[in-house]
Parts: C-alpha cells; structure tokens; sequence
C-alpha cells in the first residue's frame, strides 16, 4: 500500500501523536496542568466559567493552527519535489 492510500484509508493520522514521556514537550505540558489546576483553584464559579471557555477556543484555535501548519509544510514540500525534478541548471548535467 501507497503512503496516499495509508493517508486515505486513515492508517496514518498525523494529527494522532504519543508524547514521549520525559521529552520538552511532556514536561511542559505536565507543568501547564499543574498550573491550571493552581489558577482553577484561585477561581470563582463565574470565573471557572469563562476560564473553561477561554481554553476551549484556545484549543480550537491551536486545532485550526496545527491543520494549517501540516497543510502548508505539505505544500512547500511538494514545491521543493516539483523544482527538483522542473528546474534544470543551465551550466551542469544532472547527477
């Protein structure tokens, strides 16, 4: 099978990625909810509220931003392949 037809038949989701345990992004992602446990508790009711909305348009926000990032590294990817094989040197053979 194609990496398109893994891509299609959803084998590969890069959206879905294990944390490695102990890596930069672990530890941080550790010490934001330690901190949002400390901030909730600080909090009203209302405020827990709309804390809870804040973070949920965060989240769609950072979903919105993870797709476009992928879209758009796919896109330069494919670029670089088309010049590779469009642009010819005027002054060498290809390799």
């Amino acid at each position: 099978m194609t990496t398109l037809e893994d891509l299609y038949y959803g084998n590969i989701v890069p959206a879905d990625k294990a944390i490695k345990k102990g890596s930069e992004y672990s530890k941080f992602l550790n010490l934001a909810a330690k901190n949002e446990e400390k901030l909730s508790a600080t909090l009203t009711k209302e405020q827990k509220c709309l804390f809870e909305k804040y973070m949920e348009c965060t989240h769609e926000m950072y979903g919105i931003s993870e797709k476009e990032t992928f879209v758009e590294g796919v896109k330069l990817g494919v670029k670089i392949i088309v010049e590779t094989y469009t642009n010819k040197s005027p002054n060498f053979k290809d390799i």
